[in-house]
């Protein structure tokens, strides 16, 4: 049975449409890019994340037939929608998702391909790139790397699903709290993101960190940290405790403290990972923390997070 976590849908949202679909359940939303009668904008982005949903970034033209697919336009629709992410405050390292909407054959892939290889290339090195598609079009861009982040839809899957997809959307076309959408669901963040902006005079709590390594559990680092599995599952919005890997952060618990969060940096961490983990950006970290260029962290070394 599939776990209803996430829908995707054309309609804007305000706060009352995505409180609603809060209430019923729903974690993640899934939301065009764009400038068109389906794509939200800036005000849209605020009020689901201001609700403690976590959006998904879709982009999505005309891609319905093989031809649309050439290096030149992955590169136009990479430019264009990285424009439209970073004008609605799109947090660094999540992903944009470029959608493969028709059912793709054994032969359109060379060039679905050289598609995404223009995407690569095109898109602002602050987001990671997502693809949506059949069964047969993530198994072939799985296969070549061509992605960070896979998410299947049941249409042309002809029954098969694939074991490494971040998201299943397994429904389509339902009405949920009045809404009409596609049901998904998540196995685990698949490069979400949110922009919660505490209150003026508000204080952030002091979060306690592990980073996992190889061979760890989710039970077993509980256990360690006397702490739940459950516990564990909620702070970090994990929806499947038998998918943890090595270098991902964790968050242990959650701390009062009047004052600044910090994070100890561990091998392995990049600080594009830290700001998406901690919801903050790069440069909110390079500036707190007086760091000149971010790709050069050590590990052992204490940098603010909050």
């Amino acid at each position: 049975m599939r776990e209803l976590n996430g829908v995707d849908c054309a309609t804007k949202l305000n706060a009352s449409l995505a409180s609603g679909l809060k209430s019923v359940g729903v974690q993640y939303v899934a939301r065009y890019l764009g400038n068109s009668w389906k794509s939200m904008d800036k005000t849209e982005a605020d009020a689901i994340s201001e609700v403690g949903l976590k959006i998904v970034s879709i982009w999505e033209t005309n891609p319905t037939y093989a031809a649309y697919f050439t290096k030149d336009k992955g590169i136009l629709d990479a430019k264009e929608a990285s424009t439209y992410a970073n004008a609605i405050g799109q947090t660094e390292g999540s992903a944009i998702y470029f959608a493969v909407d028709y059912d793709a054959q054994p032969s359109d892939m060379p060039v679905i391909l050289n598609y995404f290889s223009g995407v690569r290339d095109g898109v602002d090195k602050r987001f990671k790139v997502g693809v949506y598609g059949s069964y047969a079009v993530l198994k072939t861009l799985y296969r070549h790397h061509a992605a960070d982040y896979y998410w299947q839809t049941t249409s042309w899957s002809r029954g098969h699903v694939a074991d490494f997809n971040h998201i299943l959307q397994y429904q389509h076309d339902t009405t949920l709290a009045g809404i009409q959408v596609d049901y998904n669901e998540f196995s685990n963040l698949a490069g979400s993101w949110s922009r919660t902006v505490p209150a003026a005079g508000s204080h952030q709590p002091a979060l306690t960190t592990y980073t996992v390594q190889s061979g760890d559990t989710l039970s077993g680092i509980a256990k360690k940290f006397n702490t739940t599995v459950d516990e564990l599952a909620k702070l970090n919005n994990i929806e499947n405790p038998n998918l943890i890997y090595v270098g991902q952060i964790l968050r242990l618990s959650i701390q009062k403290s009047p004052g600044p969060a910090f994070y100890i940096i561990k091998t392995g961490d990049t600080l594009s990972q830290v700001a998406l983990v901690f919801e903050t950006t790069v440069a909110q970290l390079q500036t707190w923390n007086g760091i000149h260029d971010p790709n050069v962290i050590r590990a052992g070394q204490k940098i603010r997070v909050k």
